[in-house]
């Protein structure tokens, strides 16, 4: 767990400043009262110590009035204000709504939302009285370390700033940490999905048929991708939790991750291999994420997010020196590299992943704007990247020449491709490879990697 004050970092205020806000904050909630309405809710957070704002505050504070808002019917919101300054984040609400029901609604929001313990949440009647829990026959609140009664902790002083510092940053970190875990997994699920339901696709596993595979189908695929949305997820988290470890030290810990993840793959295919590419890609890219969202949970800039890929990915470098002196298992991608200099995958990660966001997610985005579906703009983006890569799969199926041939080949074809030709043309490439029995998977996971850049940019995740 994190020391919190690598998670409370902010200015910090002193004494004068609470309680020039504190008596602000009066003089505001008067001024709304004047304007009529049944009921005034004030929400702030509660912080000890002498930071208040950082930016999982403001995340808190921003969760918590979602939360305020969905408790009652948005036209009996009057008016709202909002004041999110150095002494912290606090908004009012005047609403045309029975107090007494407001309040035991709010009861349950700081009961029982995992955040709720940093939730203080006052509601006041039109004269300005404050309901009480212990007038609804409610429990007082819990202390933040040992869950006894906060008030008397708090007189006796029974607990240092910095302990309930450390448990407010182990809640915030937690609870911030898990939610992005669970979209970014939530992303990656839908990439992995979408990938092997793009149809038709040259030589690989669609919804028509098996491709250039006797021993996979569609729903080998959808086994896979079952069993490995869990493992980007960890692979997040374990960026969030390591984002300080150089990465020289933090690469064998996400190999670790990653090696978890072949065996569920295996386990879930009967030992058939489907997205081992993926697994590492999709891996750097997950545990990248994490260690740039750490503490803060900001959108993260996409030329910072692919510098962390590229830093990650030079560590995989390595395999190829460790290879030719044999100090690692001799494969056939290292094997690739020591007769052709062929980087593969790691070369691509190393760079940063050029050709999943300057092809691959560029021509995705260009196919959808020129009216394709999603499914036609995700085959024709494979078709680029099938045109720009030096895909090792191909190599190993066809030979070198043949590769080539089919790169060129792929680049003429993706700028005749229209909305209208797109199925066909591909259907019809499809069985050439088919005969030839080859196989684009490099091109296939950097399609899945493009979508799932996709869906992190819809999200505002990567910006």
């Amino acid at each position: 767990m994190s020391d919190y004050r690598k998670i409370l970092t902010g200015p910090a205020i002193v004494l004068e400043q609470m309680l020039e806000r504190r008596s602000k904050r009066a003089e505001e909630q008067q001024a709304l009262l004047q304007e009529g309405g049944k009921a005034l809710v004030s929400f702030c957070l509660n912080i000890p110590g002498d930071v208040k704002q950082f930016p999982l505050a403001k995340e808190a504070y921003l969760e918590g009035r979602e939360a305020l808002l969905a408790l009652f019917p948005a036209e009996t919101l009057r008016k709202e204000t909002c004041c999110m300054e150095d002494t912290g984040n606090e908004g009012m609400f005047l609403l045309d709504a029975d107090p007494v029901s407001i309040k035991r609604k709010t009861v349950e929001l700081e009961t029982y939302h995992p955040l709720g313990r940093l939730f203080d949440i006052d509601v006041l009647t039109p004269d300005g009285v404050i309901l009480s829990r212990k007038d609804f026959g409610e429990a007082p609140r819990t202390c933040f370390v040992c869950g006894k009664d906060a008030k008397i902790c708090g007189r006796s002083r029974a607990h240092s700033v910095p302990e309930l510092q450390q448990k407010i940053a182990e809640l915030l970190e937690n609870y911030f940490r898990d939610l992005s875990a669970d979209r970014i997994a939530s992303c990656a699920a839908r990439a992995l999905l979408y990938e092997v339901s793009v149809t038709p696709k040259p030589g690989l596993v669609d919804r028509n048929n098996s491709g250039s595979h006797r021993d996979m189908d569609f729903y080998t695929f959808i086994d896979s991708s079952a069993a490995l949305v869990s493992h980007f997820r960890e692979m997040y988290c374990l960026g969030w939790r390591e984002d300080t470890l150089p990465e020289e030290q933090f690469f064998p810990r996400l190999r670790f991750l990653g090696q978890q993840a072949e065996k569920d793959m295996f386990a879930a295919t009967g030992g058939v291999n489907t997205h081992k590419g993926l697994i590492f890609s999709m891996g750097i890219l997950c545990a990248a994420l994490g260690r740039k969202h750490a503490g803060t949970r900001q959108p993260v800039p996409e030329d910072e997010l692919f510098q962390q890929c590229a830093a990650l990915g030079k560590e995989a470098l390595k395999d190829f020196s460790a290879a030719e002196t044999g100090l690692s298992p001799d494969t056939a991608g290292l094997r690739l590299y020591r007769e052709k200099r062929i980087g593969g995958v790691r070369e691509e990660a190393a760079e940063g992943f050029p050709a999943a966001k300057g092809t691959g997610l560029k021509n995705l985005r260009a196919g959808l704007a020129a009216g394709m579906s999603l499914n036609d703009a995700a085959a024709a983006a494979l078709l680029s990247l099938i045109g720009a890569l030096e895909d090792t799969n191909m190599i190993h199926r066809g030979g070198l020449p043949e590769a080539e041939r089919c790169r060129k080949e792929a680049r003429e074809l993706y700028g005749t491709l229209t909305a209208e030709n797109c199925v066909a043309e591909l259907r019809q490439l499809d069985e050439a490879y088919i005969r030839k029995n080859l196989s684009p998977g490099g091109a296939a996971d950097l399609l899945a990697l493009s979508m799932l850049l996709m869906f992190l940019e819809d999200r505002a995740i990567i910006v």
